[in-house]
Order: C-alpha cells, then sequence, then structure tokens
C-alpha cells in the first residue's frame, strides 16, 4: 500500500533520504518556483519518475491541504526490529532511544520524531497497537526526518524496555509526578526516555517498568507540558550537556 508525503521540505527529505519513493508528483506550473525546481532536479537525478498534475488533484489527495505544489508517493513505511536497533547500537558509548506510551496524535508523533532525529537519537520506539502509525500527517509533522531516524515497532512496550536494560540502556520515564527533576537526571551514556499519552501518562506497567522517573520543572500554572514539548525538553537537556561537556574539555 502506497504513502503520501506532502509539502517541499518533507519531499526533499524523502527524496535525499534514499526511502522507496514510486513518483513525485508535481502541480502544473508549480516547477518555475526555484525551490520546487530543486526538489524536481533532484529527484530526476536519482532516477525517480516526475510528472505534472492538476493543482486540484493534489488538493484532493491532501489530508490537510497543505501540500505547497508537490507530493511524493512512497510505497508502505518500512519500520524497523529492535534486534536490528540494537545491532546498530551495539558498543556504543553514548545512545539514546525515544519510547512512545499510547502516543495516538500523529502531529505529536511526528513533531517527536523530528525532535529526536534533530537531538541525535537512534530511533523512536512505539507499540503495534494503540500508538499512531506513520501516516502523511506524520511525514508532514517530522519535515523529513522519517528520512533518517529508524522507526520501532514492537508487540509488547514492557518487554522492549527490558530488552534495552539488558543491552545496557538506563531506562528514564517522563512523570510530572516524578521526584527526581530533569536537572538532576542520570541522562549521559545510554538512555531510552519513556512518554506517556497526554490524557493517561504512563500506563502502570510502562511506569513500574523505568529504573527512574524524571519531572520537568514548572513555572506556571499548568502541570505539564504537550508530549512533543516534553520530548523535546528532555532530548535538548541531553544535548545541552554533551555540547557543554565538549566546552569543558
Amino acid at each position: 500500500m502506497s504513502e503520501r508525503v506532502e509539502g517541499r521540505r518533507a519531499v526533499l527529505e524523502v527524496v535525499r533520504g534514499g526511502l522507496d519513493v514510486e513518483r513525485v508528483e508535481v502541480a502544473r506550473g508549480a516547477a518555475r518556483e526555484p525551490v520546487v525546481a530543486d526538489i524536481v532536479r533532484e529527484a530526476q537525478a536519482r532516477g525517480i519518475p516526475v510528472v505534472e498534475v492538476p493543482r486540484d488533484a493534489l488538493d484532493a489527495q491532501s489530508e490537510r491541504g497543505r501540500h505547497q505544489g508537490i507530493a511524493a508517493v512512497l510505497t508502505a513505511f518500512r519500520y524497523t526490529a529492535l534486534a536490528d536497533l540494537l545491532r546498530a547500537t551495539e558498543g556504543k558509548a553514548e545512545s539514546v532511544a525515544v519510547l512512545l506510551d499510547h502516543v495516538t496524535d500523529p502531529g505529536n508523533f511526528g513533531a517527536i520524531i523530528r525532535s529526536a532525529e534533530c537531538a541525535g537519537a537512534d530511533a523512536v520506539i512505539v507499540a503495534e497497537r494503540r500508538s499512531a502509525p506513520v501516516t502523511p500527517v506524520v511525514h508532514k509533522a517530522a519535515a523529513g526526518a522519517l528520512a533518517h531516524l529508524p522507526i520501532v515497532r514492537v508487540t509488547n512496550l514492557v518487554r522492549a524496555i527490558e530488552e534495552l536494560k539488558r543491552a545496557g540502556y538506563w531506562v528514564l520515564g517522563a512523570s510530572e509526578a516524578a521526584v527526581t527533576d530533569l536537572w538532576h537526571a542520570p541522562l549521559e551514556g545510554r538512555v531510552a526516555l519513556v512518554l506517556g499519552s497526554e490524557g493517561r501518562g504512563l500506563s502502570r506497567l510502562v511506569e513500574e517498568s523505568c529504573d527512574l522517573l524524571v519531572s520537568i520543572p514548572m513555572l506556571g500554572r499548568i502541570a505539564s507540558l504537550n508530549v512533543a514539548q516534553a520530548a523535546t525538553v528532555l532530548l535538548f537537556e541531553r544535548v545541552r550537556r554533551s555540547v557543554s561537556g565538549r566546552c569543558d574539555t
């Protein structure tokens, strides 16, 4: 089954990222714009067919009407197996994986993928059930990050956590009720960050599987951040420490 990716940045990234692109569709006349023309040249250089279509045809296929005159048709998204991720990260002193527990909103899922890729994460891990799948909305929100970041889908998140622990990962769960705050949490080394849904947070079994629960300090009256915002804060605190450590040496 094919999938569609729309928007100039997202299409450029999937073309460059080596995903299985069946064709690129360009709205009639849009290729006169320099940015779109660059994407068309990039696709043609990689042997990807480019077809011109009426703009209303793109409108009809678009989930949110934000195609910006260009879309890519991909073969069905290929998830990565957890075993493959663990082989790829074996022996790495520094590694971070993001696990999502019942995050069902595709916009949040895509935003988390984007932040994770920007922060140098090795993968985002989700459960097969009660989690958002990779869809055009996710591609759009991820802004091309799916071309570079593996998405692992597992049958059981708790079992996946146990496998990560055996592989040397320290598992931190995000919880507004946690005693340990982010500024004092151990984020170095091999770390798995676990975030729950906005409505329920972490499920009981997943929370009990974590090595430590971590909260993000708040100064306002609202108790918690959006899950995508929380993921970004957690990931970039790790980045901040890494950059600070290099500057200190």
